[in-house]
């Protein structure tokens, strides 16, 4: 950082990204290309150095080359490669901020160069304030969702019959199972959710974890999956990867059971593309609704941050993701102008810590002391397989009441959803 300039690194990793890979194992098409998301960030970067007061500086955007991989890093990998990558962004490229933090073996290597890091995926509330005031992210918090979701739980499906199953398990007492992946963050968060209900005196039928290994998941989900049938299990609420989701959904529809499935927002499983991935391989996830921090899908040309690429690109087309990095580089934008002229990674928390709860079309943003994630509402939310996605144009879609709640506030009775 200098008196007129703030660094901000974009690491590019070898292999696909995030929702390539998934889109590869699920089937479904996804054409952005990596060149697609770097063209994207960098316009959007232009688009807060002319919107936002900066006090004098302009945010550059550094792309450089990393030596980690996000599928290792996010299987419980890549250590070494995201420690390199760490190094290179604090102190050859010396970043103010990274805006590509998402996995947490980056995140942790950012931190230690005292490198602000965007993009922590789904970790837990300790792990941020552990961390402060160096790691954010648009991705709640893992102990939000967790401590939301069984808020949930307990006003809208305990106690009541399982209206959304199919065959022999609809309208039965609903029986509850929990699955989470074994990573000791999740974990944590898993514990604060399980914690809400065993407090109010009703736990899950069935808790069970997994271990993040690509190559043993159809065999850790053939576990789960029997397990599931054997204690009698209604609603399945799984705070696991896609693929993980994946296995379940076929292990469960060749013993043709038809749970009802909870979804908790993380994971990507709230996304268009997903649930369409998910569709064209089962039919499971035409039972499914719950919770979503995201906003209402709008289409492609009326989003914020379409308009905000187009504002300063008019002749180029944005990544179809574009919300998404639109959003990340928003807070980083916001907690600059919202520090002031000394800019200072504590100046830029007491900044964001001081903003002014508001709603928009990314719902209600919050800061607040020990908040490093900025949603802290939600919307109900359901898969709808004749709905066309306002995201590609094709069949399947989430619908939702355009009702967002905050924990405290989600409403007893059943899930006004799936039609019924």
């Amino acid at each position: 950082m200098t008196a007129d300039e703030v660094t901000v690194t974009y690491r590019r990793t070898a292999g696909p990204n995030v929702l390539k890979l998934l889109a590869a194992v699920l089937g479904i098409e996804f054409k952005d290309t990596p060149e697609d998301f770097e063209r994207t960030m960098e316009g959007l970067v232009e688009y807060f150095n002319r919107n936002f007061e900066l006090y004098g500086r302009r945010m550059k955007l550094e792309v450089f080359d990393g030596k980690g991989t996000i599928a290792a890093e996010l299987t419980g990998g890549g250590q070494e490669g995201a420690t390199n990558d760490g190094l290179k962004a604090g102190t050859e490229l010396k970043a103010f901020a990274d805006i590509t933090g998402t996995t947490q073996p980056y995140s942790e290597a950012l931190v230690k160069q005292k490198v602000i890091a965007f993009g922590a995926p789904y970790l837990s509330r300790e792990w941020f304030t552990a961390r402060r005031p160096y790691a954010w992210s648009l991705a709640s918090d893992c102990s939000v969702v967790a401590e939301t979701a069984s808020t949930y739980g307990l006003r809208r499906l305990v106690g009541r019959p399982a209206i959304f199953a199919g065959g022999a398990l609809e309208d039965k007492p609903r029986k509850i199972a929990v699955i989470a992946p074994n990573n000791p963050e999740y974990q944590k968060c898993a514990r604060a959710g399980l914690k809400v209900v065993e407090d109010a005196g009703h736990p899950p039928a069935l808790v069970t974890d997994y271990v993040l290994d690509i190559g043993r998941i159809p065999s850790q989900a053939k576990s789960i999956a029997a397990q599931i049938v054997s204690r009698g299990i209604t609603t399945i609420s799984s705070f696991s990867d896609p693929l993980m989701m994946l296995s379940l959904h076929q292990e469960l529809e060749s013993q043709g059971l038809q749970p009802e499935w909870t979804i908790p927002g993380v994971a990507f499983l709230d996304l268009d593309l997903i649930g369409q991935g998910f569709a064209k391989k089962t039919g499971q996830w035409n039972r499914s609704f719950g919770l979503s921090p995201l906003g209402e899908q709008l289409p492609a040309k009326q989003s914020a941050g379409y308009k905000a690429f187009k504002s300063v690109r008019p002749d180029e087309e944005p990544s179809v993701v574009v919300d998404v990095f639109y959003y990340q580089l928003y807070q980083l934008a916001l907690g600059i102008q919202m520090a002031g002229p000394d800019l200072t990674p504590e100046h830029f928390e007491t900044g964001l810590f001081s903003y002014p709860a508001a709603t928009g079309p990314a719902g209600t943003w919050d800061y607040f002391t020990g908040s490093y994630t900025p949603i802290v509402d939600s919307r109900e939310i359901w898969w709808d397989p004749d709905k066309v996605s306002p995201f590609n144009g094709q069949k399947g879609s989430y619908a939702s009441t355009g009702k967002r709640y905050r924990a405290k506030d989600i409403p007893e009775g059943q899930p006004d959803v799936l039609g019924r």
